[in-house]
């Protein structure tokens, strides 16, 4: 019986010699593989082949992990929490935590928290981490979701290895810590030094984000301009901090301060806080960064003010600050428009929002810049994102949205709307819909009441 084992183990060892797969090098084996990454079951059937396979094509199949969060423990979220055996394989992690597990902690259930716990273990034993990103879970049909401690957020990101140089903080719904908590802006502050892309939506945000590059950063602080003391340095090279909520939420419109009561926190003065940071050596490895924010307009008679999205960006020592006009297309509907240079676009409001990072894209490895800056042009070519968009003629056709707007620039022949582009921060306008010379408004009829009309429509033609 022994000597038929023998045989057999022989047999398969001189057939796996033989074998022309074992023998291919290692480099095309890993081509091969990474061809065949974006298919993992594909993968897990190469892995099968031999040992060999088995070990180098692990390599790609758990080098990247995306898992959602929930309550039970039977989930391959908390499977994976438990038994992670590959965890030294992993590059990049993508958490979502889910409605439920949000629930879980609303009710402060016990398996909300369990799961919490096996997740921070999981990441605490991924030594070879390079890249983290945690996000929520949306809620359905426009409804506010729940909320989340701001307490277990600062718990995952303290589990993070040495090895994390990306973060990407995608959470608009966090509670508002107490006094006496920590909250997500420390935990960040704390990274800051080995990070090297950073993208963050938080529901707060105050200026102890700075606290580690800068000693007299407090989460009591408006973001001001520090002085030029010596201070320590991070590796950031791209910066993308979104000030955006959902529209539906109600009691999350902007991004207020972290402490003091509902104080909102202005965009003007989180980038030149960034810029100062820059021009004092906090940031010596910084390329770019974008701080991207909302204005809110006032209303008027005639309706012709439009709230717009702020992008301030800094490449290359030069600070912009981009407007965009947008709007709902009203009703029922959930289509957005937004007006760039190049014309009227829609979306979801969550489409029409990640468009204005523009060429700053989230990925596995962090963040890319998907154009180069020459060093010869004195500006920075910052363009809206159309890939999730669908352009003016498409949305007509599909849906026949109409607009006041349009008619009055079909009227004029003009463009009455417009974004722009200023040097610097200071531009906190809205945009306002402009009046030709020999028009004017008038009252009119159903659902948009003013409208323009030449001004010597007015007159009687005897005159």
């Amino acid at each position: 019986m022994h000597h038929e084992q023998s045989v057999i183990v022989k047999r398969n060892l001189q057939r796996q010699t033989n074998d022309d797969r074992s023998g291919l090098p290692t480099e095309i084996l890993m081509d091969i593989f990474e061809r065949l990454s974006s298919k993992s079951s594909d993968l897990v059937v190469a892995m099968r082949t031999c040992k060999r396979w088995y070990h180098i094509a692990g390599t790609v199949l758990y080098r990247h992990i995306s898992l959602d969060s929930k309550l039970r423990e039977d989930t391959s979220g908390a499977r994976f929490g438990r038994s992670a055996r590959q965890s030294h394989l992993i590059r990049s992690l993508s958490v979502r935590i889910t409605q439920v597990h949000l629930m879980g902690f609303s009710v402060r259930s016990t398996d909300a928290f369990d799961r919490l716990a096996e997740l921070c273990e999981a990441v605490r034993r991924m030594k070879n981490l390079q890249t983290f990103s945690l996000s929520f879970e949306e809620s359905l049909d426009h409804l506010e979701g729940f909320s989340v401690p701001s307490a277990v957020i600062v718990l995952i990101l303290q589990s993070l290895p040495q090895s994390t140089i990306n973060l990407n903080l995608d959470c608009d719904c966090i509670t508002r810590p107490d006094l006496d908590q920590p909250h997500v802006c420390q935990a960040v502050s704390a990274l800051l030094p080995r990070l090297r892309s950073l993208r963050l939506r938080t529901s707060h945000l105050c200026s102890e984000i700075f606290s580690s590059l800068s000693p007299e950063a407090t989460p009591y602080q408006e973001l001001t301009g520090f002085s030029k003391s010596k201070r320590n340095a991070s590796s950031l090279e791209y910066v993308v901090i979104r000030m955006i909520a959902r529209p539906e939420c109600a009691h999350l419109v902007h991004t207020p301060l972290c402490y003091p009561g509902d104080k909102l926190l202005h965009g003007a003065k989180l980038a030149s806080t960034l810029q100062d940071l820059y021009d004092v050596g906090a940031l010596p490895s910084l390329r770019e960064f974008a701080v991207i924010g909302k204005v809110d307009a006032p209303s008027t008679l005639q309706n012709d003010n439009w709230n717009v999205f702020k992008i301030r960006t800094f490449a290359r020592g030069v600070p912009e600050t981009i407007t965009l006009p947008w709007c709902a297309r009203g009703g029922s509907s959930s289509l957005y428009m937004i007006r760039d240079g190049s014309g009227d676009w829609f979306g979801s409001f969550r489409d029409m929002t990640n468009a204005l990072e523009g060429p700053l894209i989230w990925t596995r490895v962090g963040i890319k810049a998907l154009r180069y800056l020459k060093p010869y042009e004195m500006h920075n070519d910052w363009q809206l994102r159309h890939s999730r968009l669908a352009p003016r003629d498409t949305v007509i056709k599909k849906f026949g949205v109409s607009f006041r707007l349009w008619k009055h620039e079909d009227a004029t022949s003009l463009s009455l709307l417009c974004a722009r582009k200023v040097s610097g921060f200071a531009d906190t306008e809205v945009a306002t819909q402009l009046l030709p010379d020999g028009w004017r408004w008038v009252v009119a009829e159903g659902p948009w009441r003013w409208t323009i009309e030449p001004v010597n429509a007015f007159w009687p033609a005897a005159f």
